[in-house]
């Protein structure tokens, strides 16, 4: 084993065996600045705070001047709520290197406060150097919107949006609606035929899975159940859409992909050992635990899930469409194809819209429908009732979330959320009306 083998494994989040070749690796004593490194971001991963810190520290001493490090572990004290020690490690990068556009990045998202408007110059001159890279020049974009936003410019920050979007959309994809709609519609029709083998004791499951819109609150829910120590959360780990595009729908979604000649097949016993595999690699199941799983996009795959996993419960987390659309559009969320253009969010929101109600309608008594809005408005009450679907003992616990250090909240949200939850700026779409005014005609939910 060496430390590609490690690494190959780490990208596909088989933290469990990546974990033994780099502790072997470690015994060794060879190459313990990488090595250490990835330890780090596997203990990360894992939930295992102390560890993660121990081998980025380690991986530190020996490369002290190393970026990529202190951003990683940065990145870990924020996630856990210490945001005194992220600050300090921010600080660190900017001495070292005051043109490094990611610790800028960073910081916005950590304090908003602390993006300056004296640092435009710096922006634009990272914008225009030859050598800049797509990404570099992505943050600068961006963070020159949120600047803009600031002076409610809201044109002007729509224009930076779109070419921070550009930069990351250059290496992505289009949103192929049509594809992605006629796979859901083979799925949610077809997957009433199929008799699925036995899943290894899967009526022992009771996972909960919260799907919708990226920014509609759902990490918000997740980190409400997760004060509950009975309940793990696996995060926006992808294994369905894994198991789904391992049979299905790189058919589909392939270039040469023939509708009226396509014949739907699947491997059910492959596609349940696929998904029990990567699961245990996330998560022990022999442990008397639940979990979540936050793959948002799974709104897509609930016919699969309730075939794998019969008393599987979804959290179905939404707001205003058009906020959402904003929202989306002014996060980066760069692992997400469809969330660089307007057009191409638009049709996913409309094929998001016609799939959950299409599944609402067929499982009324599996899909519980939660309103950022409602969420925010009256936490207490809705937190209770998302419990009482969950079958879970209530615990008042888990409305003081924020003051558990030793919970992980890993996306753009961690900072928000760890202060008391309050009401979103609803209604923040009246600003950027001159975006959506074209799509009435064609989309009426808009």
């Amino acid at each position: 084993m060496n430390i590609e083998t490690g690494k190959k494994l780490v990208s596909e989040r088989n933290y469990i065996e990546a974990e033994k070749i780099f502790i072997n690796l470690l015994k060794e004593g060879e190459n313990l600045t990488l090595v250490n490194y990835f330890l780090g971001i596997i203990y990360f991963e894992l939930q295992k705070y102390k560890k993660s810190k121990l081998h980025y520290e380690n991986s530190l001493k020996l490369s002290p001047n190393s970026k990529e490090i202190l951003i990683n572990l940065a990145y870990l004290e924020q996630s856990y709520g210490k945001l005194e020690e992220a600050k300090d490690i921010y600080q660190k990068l900017l001495n070292l290197d005051p043109h490094y556009i990611e610790t800028y990045y960073r910081m916005y998202l950590l304090d908003p406060d602390s993006l300056k408007e004296q640092n435009e110059n710096l922006f634009s001159e990272i914008i225009n150097k030859k050598n800049s890279t797509l990404h570099e020049r992505s943050l600068a974009n961006y963070l020159l919107s949120k600047i803009e936003k600031k002076r409610c410019k809201y044109e002007l920050e729509i224009d930076y949006l779109k070419k921070s979007h550009a930069d990351i959309f250059n290496k992505k994809k289009n949103y192929n609606q049509q594809s992605n709609f006629y796979y859901q519609d083979i799925i949610s029709k077809k997957f009433t035929e199929i008799v699925f083998s036995n899943f290894k004791e899967k009526q022992k499951y009771f996972p909960i899975f919260i799907i919708g819109l990226p920014r509609s609150g759902s990490t918000l829910i997740e980190t409400i159940l997760s004060s509950n120590n009975k309940i793990k959360s696996l995060g926006e780990n992808s294994v369905i859409n894994m198991a789904v595009l391992n049979q299905v729908a790189h058919k589909i979604f392939a270039k040469n992909f023939d509708k009226k000649n396509f014949n739907f097949s699947i491997d059910c016993s492959e596609l349940e050992l696929f998904v029990s595999k990567k699961f245990s690699n996330l998560f022990n199941f022999n442990e008397n635990v639940r979990f979540i799983d936050k793959t948002l996009e799974n709104f897509f795959n609930i016919e699969i899930i309730l075939n794998l996993f019969p008393n599987a419960k979804f959290l179905h987390c939404s707001r205003n469409l058009n906020d959402a659309i904003i929202a989306i559009f002014q996060s980066l969320l760069p692992t997400l194809s469809w969330t660089h253009n307007l057009d191409d969010i638009i049709n996913y929101v409309d094929d998001y819209i016609k799939t959950i109600n299409y599944f609402k309608k067929k499982y009324p008594d599996k899909i519980m429908d939660i309103k950022l809005e409602n969420l925010t408005e009256d936490n207490k009450k809705i937190s209770k009732e998302i419990f009482n679907f969950c079958n879970l003992e209530w615990n008042e616990k888990s409305l003081n979330f924020n003051k558990n250090k030793n919970l992980q909240i890993k996306t753009t949200s961690n900072v928000q959320l760890r202060n008391k939850v309050k009401n979103y700026d609803y209604d923040q779409y009246k600003h950027y009306k001159f975006m959506l005014n074209a799509y009435k005609k064609k989309y009426k939910w808009i």
